[in-house]
């Protein structure tokens, strides 16, 4: 089982281009389902997401799943959580690589071969190139 990820196309500015509200894609193959994933960066810190839908990915670490969860502004002007769901196919490791990928401003393609359970350390390469110490800083 493999996983491939790549920063696709260019940064979007929300805003004027001082802002600091900026998105950037990855292509994200993970065994076969394709997913486009969002990595925005705005003055409170940053979320990950899936292109064109609303709410933010995080990583539910008891089911060791990726969960898409949508804030919503209620009546009474609290905030509550509108849905809260599983993103079927999609591997905490993506999520995690995505993250990675962006922090080390990597534009090349990384790819992920998984063990059999898909839960423990896969072996990663960088445009074909064994690169196992990417993954030290989520170990």
């Amino acid at each position: 089982m493999e996983i491939k990820i790549k920063k696709t196309g260019i940064a979007t500015i929300k805003g004027d281009p001082g802002a600091a509200d900026v998105t950037h894609a990855y292509r994200v193959v993970d065994r076969g389902r394709e997913f486009h994933i969002t990595f925005t960066s705005h003055r409170h810190g940053h979320s990950v997401g899936i292109a064109g839908e609303k709410g933010t990915l995080y990583i539910d670490g008891e089911e060791d799943t990726v969960r898409r969860q949508v804030f919503d502004v209620g009546l009474g002007c609290g905030v509550g959580i509108a849905s809260d769901e599983p993103v079927e196919g999609l591997s905490p490791w993506s999520v995690r690589v995505v993250v990675l990928a962006h922090r080390a401003k990597e534009e090349r393609e990384i790819t992920l071969v998984m063990g059999e359970s898909g839960s423990e350390r896969p072996a990663v390469f960088v445009d074909g190139e064994a690169a196992n110490n990417i993954l030290d800083s989520f170990t």
